[in-house]
């Protein structure tokens, strides 16, 4: 049996005669792509009153994604085994949760919202006899306090009406997206990450390495930071808990969770909890210990300010870490838009979103600017005088990226520093570097007027063309 191949095909001797394919140009490919991403997200724009569960249920899944790889890598058998266990121990501890919850949140929340009529009363009474107030050594306009403490009753008397009653009764709608959430929690637990593996697989092979470990980094930034995140409000709200329920803060379950979900606006928002149940704790007459009420504000906000010292410096380093790599104005900016559009979802997912957006910008802004750079690749042995040499070799209006490591301490000498940009200039050479993590280092590039590559492009060991 013989194959004879043509330019599109190929035909098995005595088989039926090829047909020609439609075959897209790269131009057609770019505008075929284009267009149904725009009809994607312009389909999502119609439904997205629809699209809380889904979204909710793909965080849910995300989240046992892991463990559930981690038992099927350890003790083998097949993955739905694993994928099943994890979602009924899930479900069993939501309903036990729900249960447990439900009811003493319902309790709290009508005695709150009762409550705190009297507590704006109170206070309005008190400014009302006092132009100024004394806070901290700062005399404050009473006017300004009023309109501020009314703000955060109202508040509170708001989270008051809705916490309970709204998660008892719930509607119809409520229902549907609830059994929703869970069916697709299911599912997405099941399928795994199977759907952007088999897309990496379906790539060109040249293409795959790269694509896979831009997927790989984006992937690390949404495990470390929702994991973390939801994990970090589950523990602030317990610990919250407990200590105001040691203390004999009143509705310290609202208080507690409040807390924790506070945790997920970045700098703000402990402290708005911290004054919130300092808030709490004044219009009530006494505390346990024998705590009077100035006594209970005073060690409600020492205990809560001393737990969040503990957030800091203990437990986000261990459980998030530095991951997300953005600037704290942005952040802040991030999750206050992010609440504005989505709600408690856009408060969990913000900033992981543009923490993502972050790696795929400098991605593209590495491919627009540095890709078509010759890469110079400095072995740990490199001496200056590699360097200068193999600079030297290169042809006049080169581009070149110099990638070197932490053991390239020579590249913070001022001198071997003059001496490249000398080079680089009689030449009309285009030098830039990327030194990895090693700040030192780059910043002593930057100080002699070399640009530096900070986006960490892992391909690069499988293209060095030169080696110094």
């Amino acid at each position: 049996m013989s194959i004879q191949t043509g330019n599109n095909s190929s035909k098995l001797q005595g088989g039926t005669p090829p047909v020609d394919e439609i075959r897209f140009t790269p131009v057609a490919k770019s505008w075929t792509v284009l267009i149904l991403v725009g009809l994607l997200v312009l389909f999502l724009l119609h439904i997205a009153e629809v699209l809380p569960p889904f979204i909710w249920a793909a965080v849910t899944a995300y989240i046992f994604n892991g463990p559930v790889r981690r038992l099927n890598n350890r003790f083998g058998n097949k993955r739905w085994v694993w994928a099943l266990t994890v979602y009924f121990t899930f479900l069993l501890v939501l309903i036990v949760a729900l249960v447990l919850l439900i009811p003493a949140l319902t309790r709290e929340g009508k005695t709150l919202a009762a409550e705190a009529p009297k507590w704006k009363s109170s206070a309005d009474d008190y400014l009302a006899n006092n132009d100024t107030v004394q806070i901290l050594g700062f005399t404050i306009a009473s006017d300004t306090i009023s309109t501020s403490l009314n703000n955060v009753i109202d508040r509170v008397q708001t989270l008051g009406q809705e916490v309970g009653p709204k998660l008892v009764t719930g509607t119809f709608r409520f229902l549907i997206d609830f059994l929703l959430y869970l069916i697709t929690t299911f599912y997405l637990l099941l399928l795994g990450g199977r759907g952007f593996r088999r897309f990496i697989q379906s790539l060109p092979l040249r293409y795959r390495v790269e694509i896979g470990n831009l997927y790989s980094r984006a992937n690390i930034v949404l495990n470390a930071y929702i994991r973390g995140q939801v994990l970090l409000v589950l523990i602030m709200s317990t610990a919250s808990f407990i200590i105001l329920t040691i203390l004999g803060v009143r509705y310290s379950l609202i208080l507690g969770i409040m807390t924790g979900v506070l945790e997920l606006v970045p700098f703000v928002g402990p402290y708005l909890a911290i004054s919130i149940c300092s808030l709490v704790a004044y219009f009530q007459p006494h505390g346990n210990f024998g705590l009077s009420q100035v006594g209970l504000v005073i060690a409600a906000a020492v205990a809560l300010f001393t737990l969040r010292q503990i957030e800091d410096y203990v437990v986000i380093p261990n459980i998030i870490g530095k991951i997300v790599e953005l600037p704290a104005l942005l952040v802040i900016f991030t999750t206050i838009a992010g609440a504005a559009l989505l709600g408690p979802m856009g408060l969990l997912l913000g900033v992981p979103i543009v923490a993502v957006i972050r790696i795929i910008v400098g991605y593209l802004y590495y491919k627009l600017v540095d890709a078509d750079r010759n890469k110079l690749f400095l072995e740990p042995t490199a001496t200056p005088q590699e360097l200068l040499g193999a600079i030297g070799q290169l042809p006049p209006k080169s581009r070149v990226l110099v990638i070197a490591n932490h053991e390239q301490e020579f590249l913070r000498d001022p001198q071997v520093l003059e001496e490249l940009k000398a080079l680089s200039q009689q030449k009309f050479i285009d030098l830039a570097f990327y030194c990895g993590e090693d700040e030192k280092t780059s910043q002593a590039i930057l100080e002699a007027g070399f640009p530096i590559t900070t986006m960490d492009q892992e391909h690069f060991l499988g293209n060095a063309p030169k080696q110094a």
